[in-house]
């Protein structure tokens, strides 16, 4: 595992080989603020890959999450994780959650992200987003464009949901209605806005 004084802009890389080891370091560091990138050695490197799946257990269960993923090289990629800032889960989420309290693998950590959520309601608060239930002002926008609706819907759902979770984590009513008119137009020529 690498650490300090190896890093991606401002933010430093931490390099593991096995879910262990991701384990330990979350162990450790799990209650630091700032966001780091973890380098994972790609499948066919052996037996220093691991999994997303894995990954996405150790996050879940220190109160962690994941976002955006790079390449490094050949052999190994990099994903920005961070501890989960927000008190909204989406259900594969919370899916996870429930397994790994049930096999007793989540952390104190992970438990008060949970309670956190269910304490501000953002627990339940991307159920329209996970099934995939379209707003009334996306609906409304993808009318207005022809060939709009048709191409929103050939996205495969996990694109929607992605879009979805975009346009319902605006800040601001503005910031909203670009992102829905900006779907509105990419979709109708069949492209994903950039989210």
């Amino acid at each position: 595992m690498t650490g300090s004084g190896d890093t991606a802009g401002d933010r430093e890389r931490v390099q593991i080989t096995s879910q262990a080891e991701l384990r330990r370091w979350l162990g450790r560091y799990h209650a630091q603020e700032t966001s780091v990138w973890l380098v994972t050695f790609k499948k066919h490197c052996g037996d220093r890959y691991i999994s997303n799946d894995q990954v996405l257990d150790e996050l879940v269960a220190f109160g962690w999450t994941d976002g955006r993923k790079m390449k490094v090289d050949n052999d190994r990629t990099m994903q920005l994780i961070s501890p989960r800032r927000t008190d909204v889960w989406a259900a594969s989420y919370k899916e996870r959650a429930a397994r790994l309290i049930a096999e007793g693998r989540i952390h104190s950590a992970g438990l008060a992200s949970i309670e956190r959520a269910k304490q501000s309601g953002g627990w339940n608060a991307a159920q329209s987003v996970d099934a995939i239930e379209i707003p009334d002002d996306l609906r409304a926008a993808l009318r207005r464009i022809r060939g709009a609706t048709a191409g929103f819907r050939a996205f495969p759902p996990s694109a929607r949901r992605n879009i979805l979770r975009w346009i319902a984590s605006a800040k601001k009513p503005d910031t909203r209605r670009r992102r829905v008119v900006e779907t509105a137009r990419t979709a109708a020529i069949g492209e994903r806005p950039i989210a």
